[in-house]
């Protein structure tokens, strides 16, 4: 390979990410396989990163992803049949597998409307998620304190565009104002993406266990959009 012979340039090895949103394992075996050739006839490499990808469960209807023990072993196990020897170094990046369960989004229900569709208008929207309106991404809502709905809503955000949806086709039970409306999965992806679009302040981050609750991103201020402004 050319990186050999450039000096100064140690090639190590090699790193590659094959998508996202996986829900298999065969698609990260036959990725193992794959990058176990590039390896051949040149010595081998010390490192093969085999990237991220593996998915989460945004809705009842997706089907369960493997866990991360299935998900290790299967690329650990096509590495070392296909050659990657024991003591060769991987790097994995589950990320998303890691994270996403471990946060939900909660909102505060403003106004509920009915004309052809019913409307459930929240204080947030796509300033602290943008998935849905970036790429089509899917997630369940439900009102926090009643499960378990069946009345069909469009949950919307407060940014005044028509692509502000969170959830097209939510299930709620019977949503009125001041409901608590929470979104599963957020953790991955939700925060790190939040904007201040329309000069909205960003939303707190709280880590909640056993009972206890501590904030730990506080509450963006208005004081806070301006604190960069030259005066």
């Amino acid at each position: 390979m050319r990186v050999r012979d450039v000096e100064g340039l140690s090639l190590e090895g090699v790193h590659a990410h094959i998508g996202s949103q996986l829900l298999e394992l065969e698609p990260f075996r036959l990725e193992a396989r794959e990058l176990a050739k590039l390896g051949e006839g040149v010595g081998g490499f010390s490192l093969y990163d085999l990237g991220g990808g593996l998915g989460v469960q945004y809705t009842e209807e997706q089907p369960s992803p493997p866990s991360i023990e299935e998900y290790v072993g299967a690329i650990v196990g096509a590495a070392h049949a296909s050659g990657i020897g024991p003591h060769t170094r991987l790097l994995l990046e589950p990320g998303r597998a890691l994270c996403a369960n471990a946060c939900v989004t909660l909102y505060t229900v403003e106004s509920v409307k009915q004309n052809v569709s019913r409307w459930v208008a929240v204080d947030g929207g796509m300033s602290d998620n943008m998935r849905p309106m970036l790429y089509g991404s899917r997630y369940e809502a439900h009102v926090a304190d009643r499960f378990g709905g069946s009345t069909e809503c469009v949950l919307a955000g407060k940014h005044c565009e028509s692509g502000d949806v969170i959830v097209r086709e939510a299930l709620l039970a019977d949503p009125r104002p001041g409901d608590v409306i929470v979104t599963p999965a957020t953790g991955a992806y939700g925060f790190a993406m939040a904007n201040n679009y329309n000069g909205v302040p960003r939303a707190p981050v709280v880590f909640c266990r056993d009972g206890d609750a501590r904030v730990v991103v506080r509450r963006e201020s208005y004081e806070d959009l301006t604190a960069r402004d030259v005066r």
